[in-house]
């Protein structure tokens, strides 16, 4: 029974996948903008789904909590810049909180020194990738993202999985903003 409720879940995966690659695809394309707006937080609202339906309790809300903001925030964040900022700033104080409620109780000096670097240099790069992007408060964004990520990355969940998705959605904004700025240069 496990195997197949795994499978029966799945295809939520899949198409969170899809829609991922359907928005990379179609996002500078004459689509109108409510379906762009709508395929670009399609991906994170899906797997927000796959985590409810994949585990029960407070941890898994968090997760979908903080999945599902993120989606509504990154969509919002061209036309609503201070909404979608806002909602990603809830998002990763969310992620944040989850996982420092299950941080490792003994850090090793390699996961003490990534983290440092993931919560001091994520506010960096954002900035230093804002700069010609007209990309509001970089600053703050980069700092609730590398928080949320370096949290991530000392928790007690599994670093292939949790620490690397998180260092995957820190890359993903990052190279949002850098879009951005090539976009306004062509």
């Amino acid at each position: 029974m496990p195997k197949r409720a795994l499978i029966e879940r799945r295809p939520w995966l899949l198409a969170s996948i899809l829609m991922a690659a359907a928005w990379a695809w179609l996002q500078d394309s004459a689509l109108p903008g409510l379906y762009l707006l709508v395929l670009n937080a399609a991906p994170l609202l899906l797997l927000a789904v796959y985590a409810v339906l994949r585990h029960r309790g407070n941890d898994t809300r968090s997760l979908a909590g903080m999945l599902a903001l993120q989606g509504i925030g990154s969509a919002l964040w061209y036309y609503a810049p201070v909404i979608g900022l806002n909602a990603l700033l809830v998002a990763y104080l969310l992620g944040l909180t989850l996982f420092l409620v299950h941080r490792q109780p003994v850090v090793d000096a390699g996961g003490r020194v990534s983290a440092l670097v993931l919560t001091l240099g994520t506010p960096l790069l954002c900035y230093v990738a804002a700069d010609r992007a007209g990309v509001p408060f970089p600053l703050f964004l980069g700092l609730g993202l590398g928080g949320m990520a370096a949290s991530a990355w000392i928790s007690t969940f599994p670093r292939q999985r949790v620490g690397f998705g998180a260092a995957l959605i820190l890359a993903g904004v990052v190279l949002e903003i850098a879009g951005e700025v090539l976009r306004r240069q062509c």
